[in-house]
């Protein structure tokens, strides 16, 4: 694990990890209020997609390659959700929000995948769920 990546139970500036996702989900839920349900998706799309790939760049920090291309892979695979949820069915980009927050959950114990710190873990997963079923509610399941 690199020395920047210590597990750590706090975000930067020792702010709690819960605290911040779910501040990030308080801030991003009244936009899909107030803009028409279309652009409502494009941005909830377009955030699995940025979501999914951010452990690709965990990855490339990891001497195994086939880490890399493993966390390459599901990326593509969120990246694919989001692109079924526009074209076809919204819905789709909540369930891989939450699909999303397994994923960050199975990298807890670090003996899967790439070495990512313990603050965005929960960060991740926190925000993920919230707006996950957020999107459920609002697009229907």
């Amino acid at each position: 694990m690199n020395a920047n990546m210590k597990a750590s139970s706090h975000a930067p500036h020792g702010v709690s990890p819960f605290f911040m996702g779910g501040g990030l989900f308080l801030v991003s839920a009244p936009v899909h209020l107030s803009v028409e349900q279309d652009v409502s998706i494009l941005i909830s799309a377009l955030t699995l997609a940025l979501i999914g790939g951010a452990y690709i760049g965990f990855a490339a920090q990891h001497i195994s390659q086939k880490v890399f291309w493993g966390e390459l892979a599901v990326a593509i695979g969120f990246a694919l959700a989001a692109l079924a949820g526009v074209m076809w069915w919204p819905a789709m980009i909540g369930l891989g929000l939450i699909a999303h927050a397994v994923w960050d959950i199975l990298h807890h114990n670090r003996k899967f995948g790439a070495d990512v710190p313990s603050w965005y873990i929960s960060l991740c997963a926190v925000f993920d769920v919230a707006a996950g079923l957020f999107l459920l509610l609002l697009y229907g399941l």
